[in-house]
């Protein structure tokens, strides 16, 4: 293969990589927005059931917790979402996640360091 040969495959494998971590980058970028806006959605929220039972209290009248569990069933649900979308922006990168400790893990990992459930390899 000739110098011009080499020299043209290489800049060609370096385009496809540059293009493949702009649309990672890109898909990251979606993703953060993402849980940004569910991030904003459960403030609002916090603050919607924060001023209820405010009111209430101040009137000096209880609520129960069923007055509340679809605001908080709602939080839960955003929540959930939220590591949801983390763990997709963790694959992208290739950083290996415990899901059941909730921590990341070195790349030549295979098991959890803390757990020891297989996280892959």
């Amino acid at each position: 293969m000739s110098f011009i040969d080499k020299l043209s495959s290489s800049v060609s494998d370096t385009a496809k990589s540059l293009g493949k971590k702009s649309n990672e980058l890109m898909e990251i970028s979606k993703l953060n927005v993402s849980i940004r806006k569910r991030e904003e959605e459960i403030l609002k929220l916090f603050e919607e059931l924060g001023q209820y039972v405010y009111g209430r209290l101040k009137r000096l009248n209880y609520i129960s917790k069923s007055e509340a569990e679809a605001t908080i069933i709602a939080i839960e649900k955003l929540e959930e979402e939220i590591k949801t979308l983390e763990k997709l922006i963790l694959n992208i990168k290739k950083i290996k996640y415990c899901s059941d400790c909730e921590i990341e893990a070195d790349d030549d990992a295979r098991y959890c360091p803390t757990c020891g459930k297989y996280i892959g390899g």
